[in-house]
């Protein structure tokens, strides 16, 4: 529970799921400079399809029954993982990002968990279809997410934003998401999932380093 959880609470879709509510670390309100880290999406069982269609989906539907719900529930998956140390392959994005900010040397990141520091969501209001598979993105999926992202912004008025997710960055500046935080004032950067081989690959997308040393060189400039 955080300062936060009463106003994030009011937004619909968070009504609708809970569930979905953002991962805000018991420091975040103390950061000098408030970060927030954006994912792409959930993923659930192999099995279920009750997310599989947007309009459904957006109109709300009953998950308290489903057995995989503890898949899409953000600030326990982020909770758990810090009580164990990440050591879940799934964990590997939070484990990478946490390992990139105590690298970052940043004074209030470069601690033993640089997560009780940072506000995490995943951008995509929707659970992907299939395991390990990037979200099928309907217009629906692209909407809700920029509002509901811009909704959470609005609450927790971070400093930066960085999205772990090319496809979240590329809806996000379609929806002019991108253009309305810059106009905040709001540092906004892209770097790959850190949870997948572009994390640690050179590329031309990011100054010819690595998707974990380009967040690392954003972090570092954007607090000073």
């Amino acid at each position: 529970m955080t300062i936060f959880t009463k106003e994030l609470s009011s937004i619909a879709h968070y009504q609708k799921y809970p569930n979905l509510i953002p991962w805000i670390g018991d420091g975040y309100d103390e950061a000098k400079h408030k970060l927030l880290i954006l994912g792409e999406s959930h993923y659930l069982d192999k099995d279920s399809q009750y997310h599989h269609n947007p309009e459904e989906w957006y109109a709300g539907v009953d998950v308290s029954a489903f057995k995989d719900l503890g898949w899409m529930k953000t600030a326990n998956i982020i909770r758990n993982g810090l009580k164990d140390g990440w050591k879940k392959k799934s964990k590997l994005i939070y484990k990478n990002l946490s390992k990139a900010l105590i690298e970052s040397k940043v004074e209030e990141f470069a601690i033993e968990q640089p997560f009780q520091k940072v506000c995490y969501l995943n951008y995509f209001q929707r659970p992907a279809e299939k395991i390990g598979k990037s979200i099928k993105v309907s217009c629906l999926d692209s909407q809700v997410s920029a509002d509901v992202v811009s909704e959470v912004t609005a609450i927790v008025k971070p400093d930066i934003v960085i999205f772990s997710s090319t496809l979240a960055w590329n809806h996000a500046k379609k929806s002019n998401l991108i253009s309305e935080l810059k106009e905040r004032g709001i540092k906004c950067a892209r770097v790959p999932h850190a949870g997948m081989p572009w994390w640690n690959r050179v590329s031309k997308k990011y100054d010819n380093k690595t998707g974990k040393y380009y967040f690392i060189d954003f972090i570092t400039s954007a607090v000073s």
